[in-house]
């Protein structure tokens, strides 16, 4: 038996089209199971820094992704008359990390993903019902009757997908599961997202620059705040985030967590009063964005503790022989090597999310503090601890590391004896 196993991914994401370019050039035999008729990039932008670019690099993407994307140079916040209350300066990023932050659409981004995949390997219309797995490999079952057998089942598919839901199920009957895992996803913000239409350049010297300000309006009264990004070909990628007391998600509430352009002409209506840098109220330029790249979201903040269990992962690797002992240990290797990463950066984003939406006389001293008084020293040494980690794929070449200071030692590959199949 090869050591390249076979993979099923389930969800054609940006994280399930991620896993196909790199099991492309590894040669691993996968297929892509999305239950969508067809991969639909909805309005809303990304980032990508030195600690995916490096990847990126290798699949030979880096090129592209440049072309379609700004680079981040800092963050401009304003209060509700558009006057500056601060600077935050990321222009430290490409020395540290050896690559800009860079900002594009989600649809760009997709189109780079998917311009290298066969287009026979991405399956539509496949909703996934049911996943069984023993010592031989394991099968995935979709509504339609159709089923498919690999040796690992990668699970891309969202916070609420089919492969977690599955998955937890099956720990939770092995008296596995943790008490915070089985806990229902929780949302404590609104966030209503969209790509404008070109704006004129002439009107605007935001969108004249070759890199991308993030324009931040957080208003004294107002219980949300507005994001703007400036993109490739003069549009604006916008963002509008509210707090909402914090709730558990019911089980019937979590599909409204999902992407989509429903539901979102009641908040539209709730924000579009606010002034934007664009010499417009942000309803304005929600008005010049096509109705089918606004969608409206909840954002979950979670930790999952489980990330595996037996053949079926969150994300994956390969091994010499595709064995379930063998998929345990090199999935136990993932965990132990990633969890705590993943950690750091949802704490990470939950404080900066704090500073950002908490309202009072203490959180506008926080924000004054942080958006002029903290020194450059500080905030170097916060993106250089950030971006201490930028791991590469062992399986091909890999490229230099660029960053000062150099990145962390990457773990070596894992390599499982050939002894234990």
């Amino acid at each position: 038996m090869t050591g390249k196993a076979s993979v099923t991914i389930v969800g054609g994401g940006i994280g399930g089209l991620s896993l196909a370019n790199m099991f492309e050039h590894a040669g691993i035999n996968y297929v892509i199971l999305e239950k969508a008729a067809s991969i639909k990039a909805l309005g809303s932008s990304l980032g990508l820094d030195a600690s995916s670019l490096p990847v990126m690099e290798q699949l030979g993407l880096l090129d592209d992704f440049y072309k379609a994307s700004k680079p981040v140079r800092q963050f401009n916040f304003y209060n509700e008359a558009i006057e500056s209350t601060g600077v935050v300066d990321f222009a430290c990023m490409t020395e540290i990390g050896g690559y800009p932050a860079v900002i594009l659409d989600r649809p760009a981004f997709y189109d780079i993903l998917m311009k290298n995949l066969p287009k026979s390997k991405i399956l539509y219309g496949k909703r996934v019902t049911e996943i069984e797995q023993d010592d031989h490999g394991a099968t995935v079952r979709c509504a339609d009757g159709s089923f498919y057998t690999s040796d690992i089942v990668v699970g891309a598919d969202g916070a609420y997908s089919a492969v977690r839901q599955t998955m937890y199920k099956d720990l939770a009957a092995k008296g596995k599961l943790s008490a915070n895992d089985a806990l229902p996803l929780s949302y404590d913000q609104h966030c209503l997202v969209g790509v404008s239409e070109p704006f004129d350049p002439k009107d605007h010297e935001m969108l004249r620059r070759d890199t991308c300000d993030f324009e931040i309006v957080i208003p004294k009264s107002d219980p949300f705040y507005s994001i703007y990004m400036p993109l490739p070909g003069d549009r604006v990628s916008w963002a509008v985030i509210h707090n909402v007391p914090k709730a558990s998600a019911k089980e019937g509430e979590a599909r409204f967590s999902e992407w989509g352009p429903e539901a979102t002409t009641e908040m539209i209506n709730f924000v579009r009063h606010q002034p934007s840098p664009f010499k417009c109220t942000l309803g304005e330029v929600i008005d010049r964005t096509p109705k089918h790249l606004i969608s409206k979201i909840m954002l979950e903040e979670k930790y999952f503790e489980s990330w595996y269990n037996g053949r079926v992962v969150l994300l994956g690797d390969d091994m010499p022989s595709p064995t379930q002992e063998n998929i345990a240990i090199v999935f136990e290797s993932y965990f132990n090597s990633r969890s705590k990463i993943a950690q750091d950066a949802l704490n990470n984003a939950r404080q900066f999310g704090k500073v950002m939406s908490n309202r009072g006389f203490v959180s506008e001293v926080v924000r004054k503090i942080f958006f002029n008084y903290i020194p450059d020293w500080m905030t170097r040494w916060q993106n250089t601890q950030r971006l201490q980690f930028r791991p590469q794929l062992h399986f091909l070449p890999q490229v230099p590391d660029r960053g000062t200071p150099k990145a962390q030692p990457q773990e070596p590959r894992l390599f499982v004896s050939a002894s234990t199949a």
